[in-house]
């Protein structure tokens, strides 16, 4: 299959060096082997318009606020766009061409393809979602962790948010963050409320997945059950092929002298350490937006799609309101955040897109987003971090709500 390009060359007014840089542009290409996804950019015939939402990261790219950007987005599984803008740190070199082969590290985009592998396991019976997790790992316990289930690890609610450590490329660093957890205290009680747990929630499921499969490594059992049934081939929870072209982003201080696992920030880690390329992330989203299927062939089940993303802890929600008060519970689905009715802003969601939408954030690099209702789906990705937090905000709600306005 012949894959169009177009090219453009950018201008360039903070960074000398940028102004090297062509920002690269592939429209309408396939996703991996494009047997899933086919090209289209027309709604009833009519192009889709997408110059504004090109203006507005070419616009962020060129004054500085980052060194480069992409965007790859697709409505019923055809692309109708696919750009990249200026540069990428490979760990050499801070002005590498950025473009579709590149791998990025995902950052917390990781925690839905730990959800995902989790409710694999689920649906083939292995584990239960509402068991004990000491069921599985039967030194998880103490410190009022007796009550946690893999759901309160899924949501956000375990109340055990606060333990940090690096990488988990070795078994001895993996076995060290299972001894650190294990020796974790509760801090507030098992799903009386949600709160971000940025590291321990998707490592502590993925290890109760690892012991129901013969303890296999983490990066195989996504292989097996997940990566390779997609064929999302530069997906991997260790440490890229000699030679693919990489992102470290946000980018390193200091270049490296050899690339290695500390360079990938939590490389392996379930709970953001993820790489890949944006085209295979696309692939994690289409899954879902059909209905768990792919190549016609189910790979989750419709029940277990839809109990991914229904809002665990909507009851609460509502009984909180109807009370007067303001909700404990974020619109958490498992491993998914949904935008819900009062648009979490800081996620990336926009308010041009429905209620039912679900995606994820990595860092402030990283935004996979899909909507039910429009069959949309996109992947941006920046190659550092914006100056700000509110920067990151203004940038991916302005995406979203961009592409959204676009295929309307």
């Amino acid at each position: 299959m012949r894959i169009d390009k177009t090219s453009h060359r950018v201008g360039f007014t903070r960074r000398s060096f940028l102004k090297k840089v062509a920002g690269a542009a592939v429209l309408l290409g396939p996703i991996a082997s494009g047997r899933v996804f086919s090209r289209s950019n027309t709604k009833g015939g009519v192009a889709i318009e997408m110059s504004e939402v090109t203006a507005f990261i070419e616009g962020h790219v060129q004054s500085g606020d980052m060194l480069g950007a992409l965007l790859v987005a697709a409505r019923d599984g055809k692309v109708f766009y696919e750009q990249y803008f200026g540069t990428r740190c490979d760990g050499v070199r801070r002005d590498a061409v950025l473009d579709g082969d590149t791998v990025h590290i995902l950052a917390s985009f990781s925690k839905v393809i730990t959800a995902t592998v989790v409710a694999l396991a689920q649906q083939d019976g292995l584990l239960d979602y509402d068991a004990p997790v000491s069921t599985y790992i039967p030194e998880f316990k103490g410190g009022g962790k007796e009550s946690i289930t893999l759901r309160h690890l899924l949501t956000h609610s375990a109340g055990i948010p606060s333990v940090a450590f690096t990488d988990v490329l070795t078994p001895e660093k993996w076995q060290a963050g299972v001894d650190a957890f294990c020796a974790a205290k509760v801090e507030w009680p098992p799903g009386s409320k949600t709160a971000y747990h940025a590291l321990s929630g998707a490592f502590v499921a993925a290890e109760a997945v690892r012991r129901v499969s013969g303890m296999k490594s983490w990066p195989d059992i996504c292989r097996e059950r997940l990566f390779d049934p997609l064929g999302a081939t530069s997906l991997t929870f260790g440490l890229p092929p000699a030679g693919m072209p990489v992102s470290l982003g946000p980018q390193p201080r200091e270049l490296p002298a050899a690339l290695d696992g500390a360079h990938f920030g939590l490389l392996g880690h379930p709970a953001g350490g993820c790489i890949g390329a944006p085209r295979d992330v696309l692939k994690v989203l289409q899954l879902f937006l059909n209905g768990g299927t792919w190549e016609g062939k189910i790979l989750l089940k419709p029940e277990t799609v839809d109990e991914m993303l229904r809002v665990q802890y909507m009851e609460e929600r509502l009984s909180a309101i109807k009370a007067g008060k303001k909700p404990t519970h974020e619109f958490w689905g498992l491993g998914w955040l949904t935008r819900g009715d009062t648009n979490t802003g800081w996620f990336g969601f926009g308010d041009q897109i429905s209620e039912a939408s679900f995606g994820h954030a990595g860092l402030d690099t990283v935004i996979g987003v899909a909507d039910p209702e429009t069959k949309l789906s996109l992947v941006f990705i920046t190659t550092d971090s914006p100056k700000t937090p509110e920067q990151t905000t203004l940038l991916r709600n302005t995406v979203t709500n961009l592409v959204a306005k676009a295929i309307r």
